[in-house]
């Protein structure tokens, strides 16, 4: 318990407890009487009174109508390791998160894969200053697939994705993590892998949708099976990428990477054989 008490020393506000293994008599929130669903622990909160949300190790929910991140400042944070993360298992064509207050957190979480297709995004951030932070995700199963794990609108300015490990093993995805034209988005440490595509659409697994500004991506391994779109694209987003690595199914580096003028690179490779080394992608600036 000593991880809990370390947790409880830094809370401004009031902790909720959340367990869906709990007896459904009497929940209140408290560690005797958890609450059953996250979506419970958000309504309880007060917005920006430094409320945190903890969820027991073992948490397992059905998600058929999104949960809503309405209450700002709101932390939401999963107990256990591995296996015994809280699952939440997104069952429609929906957000299995929407994020509309801000400053609110997500940690340590994982997302299962979808129980029906078209799955829109495990999270879809539209408000400022969201943290994920050390979740997971599994993209398809037999039949189903997610459209994205992650989507930033432009209302996401200071979001922070930071240390996040996708996986698609199944079925074709569109994209992994899209960005519209927010400020300030940060998406480091992540780690996206699919023998299935991440990238079906014509983007890429990491991309953007507008022009974000101060997008920093940084320390992230991308590797997709799939030839339609490449590792990452971007257009117009003006900002930093580096200390990344591309590996994807097309026959050239070129076409792993596309990383538009107003984006620096630093220090990123890309390769397409598995059996050799890789390159600096984009190309190397000689001047």
């Amino acid at each position: 318990m000593q991880y809990v008490k370390e947790i409880f020393d830094v809370v401004a506000g009031n902790v909720h407890w959340v367990d869906s293994n709990a007896s459904s008599v009497a929940p209140d929130g408290s560690f005797t009487h958890p609450l059953l669903t996250v979506q419970a622990g958000v309504d309880k909160a007060t917005a920006s009174n430094g409320d945190m949300i903890l969820v027991k190790s073992g948490h397992s929910e059905a998600i058929t109508a999104q949960i809503d991140f309405d209450k700002a400042g709101v932390n939401v944070r999963g107990l256990g390791h591995g296996t015994k993360r809280p699952t939440l298992n997104p069952n429609g064509t929906i957000d299995c998160i929407d994020v509309s207050a801000a400053n609110c957190t997500l940690e340590n979480f994982h997302f299962a894969a979808p129980g029906t297709t078209g799955q829109t995004a495990d999270v879809n951030v539209d408000a400022a200053g969201f943290t994920l932070r050390n979740c997971s995700s599994l993209g398809s199963a037999t039949g189903t697939t997610k459209t994205a794990y992650i989507t930033i609108t432009a209302n996401g300015d200071d979001c922070l994705i930071d240390g996040f490990d996708g996986k698609n093993t199944v079925v074709d995805m569109v994209d992994a993590i899209d960005v519209a034209a927010a400020n300030r988005v940060e998406i480091a440490n992540c780690h996206i892998t699919g023998t299935a595509a991440i990238e079906a659409g014509t983007s890429g697994v990491i991309s953007d949708s507008g022009t974000a500004v101060d997008l920093l991506i940084h320390d992230c391994s991308i590797l997709t099976s799939g030839t339609a779109g490449e590792a990452i694209t971007l257009g117009a987003s003006i900002g930093l990428v580096w200390d990344c690595r591309y590996a994807s199914g097309h026959n050239t580096i070129a076409e792993v990477a596309t990383i538009g003028s107003a984006m620096d690179s630093y220090q990123s490779y890309a390769s397409v054989n598995v059996s050799q080394n890789a390159a600096i992608a984009p190309i190397v600036d000689t001047e």
